[in-house]
């Protein structure tokens, strides 16, 4: 999940993932209401009691947490780095003290939620001489997601309790930095109106990296689609150029269907985060509409309402259920909260 800031998009997770293990613990068990739940937060703390748990949390949303509703998703590896799939999550959430590695550090219980798991299957294809597309199936790629209203900056911290291949794991943790705003709009706010490039100024397979591209998608901007007086869903993913494994098919599983369901009420904008003549010179440089929206990472799906006010954000994997329940509040004029 790329950082637009380096001029890179890769990767803000790949620090989230190189900090995952020292900020984790699993603390043996302890209940909710616990002397260990409300008192101790320190990094160093938490670091040292994750010892011999084979399970590492971390928080997918790119280090970029903002104050109000938000999706919060989490990402479980093995030690042997590979994805957990099917598990049963429930999730802690805690405000806590300004200063959490001065001790004792006291954590406000903030809420219990039970986490969605959401999984694709991503897929590497390659074109063999006579044109024709192999298809390599990969490791299904699955985050766990949650809605969440988070009511103040500072520091939080997360306590996860797992069951998964019939072993239970209690109370691993990780803290995480809430901000006054993140980099992109807020939900509530206006869509932003960019004008990247469509068909009509450049050849589809310089816009768009699927296979087979889809024109109906490139015909009109952000700021045009926000002109019609519908909702408008944008997605900013790179069918071709996925950098992290948090990625998965979401433009062909998801995004595509949802289209065929609702172009006839909804617009749709598939905008590619990367300029692709030279993403496929090696360099992965984001085109200006990610700029605009201060976008960190990718895939990253918008939905706005007929009046293109921001109604739902996704980041990263997202599954068809998730954006149609967005696009049908959107059209039926309530709102959403995720993030």
């Amino acid at each position: 999940m790329p950082v637009v800031a380096a001029r890179r998009l890769p990767l803000a997770l790949a620090a989230a993932l190189s900090l995952a293990v020292p900020v984790l613990a699993a603390c043996g068990g302890g209940d909710a209401g616990s002397a260990a739940d409300r008192v101790d937060w320190s990094a160093k703390t938490i670091a040292k009691s994750q010892q011999g748990v084979p399970l590492v949390a971390i928080l997918v949303n790119s280090q970029n947490v903002g104050v109000g509703p938000t999706r919060l998703a989490f990402g479980l590896l093995r030690q042997d780095q590979t994805l957990v799939d099917g598990a049963a999550v429930t999730l802690r959430l805690f405000r806590l003290a300004p200063e959490p590695d001065q001790r004792p550090v006291v954590a406000e219980a903030a809420g219990t939620l039970t986490l969605r798991p959401v999984g694709l299957v991503p897929s590497n294809d390659h074109i063999h001489q006579d044109g024709t597309v192999h298809r390599h199936q990969g490791e299904r790629a699955t985050m766990y997601v949650a809605n969440s209203t988070l009511d103040r900056t500072g520091w939080w911290g997360a306590a996860l309790d797992i069951e998964v291949e019939g072993r239970r794991y209690e109370d691993l943790r990780l803290r995480f930095w809430v901000r006054e705003r993140t980099s992109e709009p807020a939900i509530g706010q206006p869509a932003i109106p960019s004008r990247q490039r469509t068909v009509a100024d450049a050849p589809l397979e310089e816009i768009d990296s699927a296979r087979p591209p889809n024109r109906a998608l490139h015909t009109q901007t952000i700021a045009e689609a926000l002109t019609k007086g519908r909702p408008v869903v944008i997605a900013f993913v790179t069918p071709a150029f996925c950098q992290t494994r948090f990625c998965g098919p979401v433009l062909e599983s998801v995004v595509l269907p949802a289209w065929q369901r609702y172009r006839d009420r909804v617009e749709f904008v598939h905008v590619e985060p990367f300029d692709l003549r030279r993403a496929r010179e090696g360099q992965l440089v984001p085109v200006d509409a990610v700029r605009e929206w201060g976008l960190l990472s990718e895939p990253f799906i918008v939905v706005t309402d007929a009046r293109g006010t921001i109604t739902a954000k996704f980041e990263g994997i997202v599954d068809l259920a998730e954006l149609t329940e967005a696009i049908e509040a959107a059209l039926s004029g309530g709102g959403s909260s995720r993030r």
